[in-house]
């Protein structure tokens, strides 16, 4: 199979060879710190997004929001041109029925359904999760850690963060929030107080099997830069696998260096 290689104008984004699939239980994720060198890049490559994604992009009223916005479209259509081995404008994303309204106007996805995806990014930085079944990636920035969200979570992991050292604590509460975000957004559906306080992901590298509502889904933590926490979730169909998914990281850190390969057995603070 032909090997990875990186893109010619968008820095750190290494394209999978053509047709390329991830294998089962496996993640692919990249990420990028939207420098401004990589922001520009993005920018020239706006061609490729069609229009409700440059309107969009266009829509937001934060310059950050609009690179980062910019930047994760424009690279999720490269890979998945990639994969498909089509054009980047080629790439036939729509909108998933909207979990609340069952409207038009969800989350992209693919109409081919043996890959799946999912993206994350905050003002900073692009996260993109790849799959062969339904997958969601969350990275957020530890200052989004206060009394507000500790307020959302259900008692049990209230009490477990509370029992923490006051310097785990922030961490530890992020952690656990974007895990609960990674596996509503693998589900199709975004976070809310009522069913976050309804969820109970556990401890532990690997969780299926915690809360009922969990079941077949396998959540792991994800390298992320430095001041950020980020988690995935892959529907696995499993009950109660024994160990989490694979992953395998593409792109950059926060430094723009390549990114290091976490071990997927890591734990996390509030562990």
């Amino acid at each position: 199979m032909t090997a990875w290689t990186p893109h010619h104008l968008l820095a750190h984004l290494m394209l999978p060879p053509p047709g390329y699939r991830p294998p089962p239980g496996h993640i692919d994720v990249w990420t990028w710190h939207a420098d401004p060198d990589t922001v520009s890049r993005s920018q020239n490559l706006q061609a490729i997004l069609d229009g409700t994604e440059r309107r969009r992009a266009n829509g937001f009223l934060s310059t950050d929001r609009r690179d980062t916005y910019t930047l994760a479209q424009v690279a999720l259509r490269l890979v998945l041109a990639r994969c498909f081995s089509t054009a980047p404008q080629s790439v036939d994303l729509l909108p998933a029925p909207c979990p609340g309204c069952k409207g038009p106007h969800g989350r992209p996805m693919l109409r081919e359904r043996n890959v799946h995806f999912s993206l994350a990014q905050t003002r900073t930085t692009v996260m993109i999760a790849l799959a062969q079944s339904p997958v969601g990636i969350e990275l957020e920035t530890i200052d989004r850690a206060g009394p507000a969200l500790l307020l959302q979570l259900p008692p049990q992991e209230k009490e477990t963060i509370r029992r923490l050292p006051s310097g785990h604590r922030s961490q530890a509460l992020l952690e656990y929030w974007v895990r609960s975000e990674a596996y509503l957004k693998g589900r199709g559906n975004g976070i809310t107080p009522s069913s976050c306080r309804r969820m109970t992901t556990g401890r532990g590298s690997a969780h299926t099997h915690q809360d009922a509502a969990l079941a077949g889904w396998s959540l792991t933590s994800v390298t992320a830069p430095p001041g950020h926490a980020a988690a995935a979730a892959l529907h696995t169909g499993i009950h109660r696998p024994s160990t989490g998914p694979a992953v395998a990281y593409h792109g950059c850190d926060q430094c723009g260096r390549p990114a290091a390969t976490a071990d997927p057995e890591a734990t996390l603070l509030m562990q």
